[in-house]
């Protein structure tokens, strides 16, 4: 969801160690190197910042919030800082510390938080980990052990007291409200643009709307485990990306996990990682892990999956206006996300 930063390295070099320098009482700083992930701009901007001080190197990541092509009309930033804070203080979810929070855009251009680099390995999105990569040489223990473990940390959160963890402010949502959303992001990303498809499925979801979650969890939102970083003993060492928390039914967490499970290797057109758990068994960890129930699975799988469609949508849209992938814009109605709802609508009536 995401691209190629444009940025001048050497000048946000610069920057960067002598707005650290002040952080830390004008100790001197040596920002030695900045990777830019070549996916990277468009949901958040990520920096691996390798810098020094104190005679002492400390692996960075800073993430700065986008402006200009944006996959989600409003960036959320304040809310990711202030849940990663929230979690980290509670202690029970691995997830990053975030050291600093800059408002100032004078600075990277615009406000960017600043957190320790967690070491371990994350699920690549493209290619796929089902096709390459540190995951199909795990072997089926090892791609198991990974399954689970992110089926174990999302639960995590859905156990979680709000009141006691310092998040009662996260809004619930009913279903009719994200389905609401939903519409509207549809409105956003795909404009007046005709979408049969989408429209056959909101009128599903209306038809067979679930009632609210008496008692609604934190939701992470962006649940998959390429959102997390895995350590060496394939257990989860942080959850990342928290521009999608929202609170409700944590169902619909797992469906996701599950949606975009299924979307990484039938995009690629690849089987599924043997050793990843069934769907059944990934159901039943997952109840027993939250003591929630996954009674209203479905539907928000078919939610998450209308979502996931536009959300790609906007994604090829942008790679075409910025330069990125020109001719993307000609495959924005037509991808494997629109595909994948396609195939849901077909196997459900």
């Amino acid at each position: 969801m995401a691209v190629a930063a444009q940025r001048d390295v050497d000048v946000t070099r610069a920057a960067l160690a002598a707005w650290l320098s002040a952080r830390l009482d004008g100790i001197p700083v040596e920002v030695r190197s900045i990777d830019i992930p070549g996916l990277s701009g468009f949901s958040n901007e990520t920096l691996l910042v390798d810098a020094s001080w104190s005679g002492e190197d400390h692996p960075l990541v800073v993430r700065v919030e986008p402006s200009g092509h944006q996959v989600f009309p409003s960036t959320e930033f304040d809310a990711q800082a202030r849940v990663l804070r929230a979690l980290h203080h509670e202690g029970s979810v691995p997830v990053p510390e975030v050291r600093w929070f800059e408002d100032d855009r004078r600075v990277l251009g615009d406000r960017f938080l600043v957190m320790p680099r967690i070491p371990g390995d994350v699920p690549a999105d493209n290619p796929s980990y089902h096709v390459a990569g540190w995951m199909p040489e795990l072997g089926p223990t090892g791609q198991a052990a990974v399954w689970e473990a992110g089926i174990d940390a999302m639960a995590a959160i859905h156990r979680l007291d709000p009141h006691r963890a310092d998040l009662a402010w996260v809004e619930p949502r009913s279903p009719t409200q994200l389905l609401d959303a939903d519409r509207a992001y549809r409105r956003f990303a795909c404009g007046d643009h005709p979408l049969p498809l989408l429209d056959e499925a909101f009128r599903r979801l209306e038809a067979h709307l679930p009632p609210p979650d008496p008692a609604p969890a934190l939701c992470w939102g962006d649940s998959r485990i390429g959102n997390m970083i895995f350590g060496a003993d394939q257990r989860v060492a942080a959850v990342l990306d928290w521009e999608m928390v929202t609170a409700g039914d944590p169902v619909q967490d797992l469906a996701w996990y599950l949606l975009i499970d299924r979307h990484h290797h039938e995009a690629f057109g690849v089987p599924r990682l043997e050793g990843l758990p069934s769907r059944e068994a990934t159901v039943a960890r997952w109840e027993a892990a939250s003591g929630r129930s996954a009674a209203h699975l479905d539907w928000y799988e078919l939610l998450g999956a209308v979502r996931y469609a536009a959300i790609l949508t906007r994604v090829m849209q942008l790679l075409d206006s910025s330069g990125v992938f020109p001719g993307a814009a000609a495959m924005a109605f037509d991808h494997t996300g629109t595909q994948l709802l396609e195939r849901l609508l077909d196997e459900r009536p």
